[in-house]
């Protein structure tokens, strides 16, 4: 644990949340394993595409950052596919390599922070 004195984070949004996390997919696909993170959870949707669900609904994803992590050279790009964070509490993200779903040749991380309003007040 940290040792050190965290501040309250400042937003001119009301209600700011963060939802960050990471996960694992083997090498050639298979199985995501959550890694860290909790209020969510993650499932491989198809070839390439992964699907995180969130606990919790909340009125609108303000922004959406993924990185891809390896220790061998992948050649994949994650784009956040489709949301629906009301509803089906959901993010999809493609792991993309020229512009097509894939999956990563060697054991890869997903890391991703989700910014969400949960208020519909400005």
């Amino acid at each position: 644990m940290a040792d050190r004195n965290f501040n309250y984070m400042q937003s001119l949004n009301l209600s700011v949340k963060i939802i960050a996390g990471c996960f694992s997919i083997a090498a050639s696909g298979g199985a995501a394993t959550v890694v860290q993170g909790i209020g969510w959870s993650v499932a491989k949707t198809t070839t390439g595409v992964y699907t995180i669900t969130l606990q919790d609904g909340y009125v609108a994803l303000i922004a959406g950052l993924v990185t891809v992590k390896a220790a061998t050279a992948v050649d994949l790009v994650a784009q956040i596919k489709s949301y629906d964070v009301v509803t089906a509490k959901t993010v999809v993200i493609d792991l993309n390599a020229g512009a097509t779903p894939t999956e990563p040749s060697a054991v890869t991380e997903i890391h991703f922070a989700l910014i969400l309003s949960n208020s519909t007040a400005s």
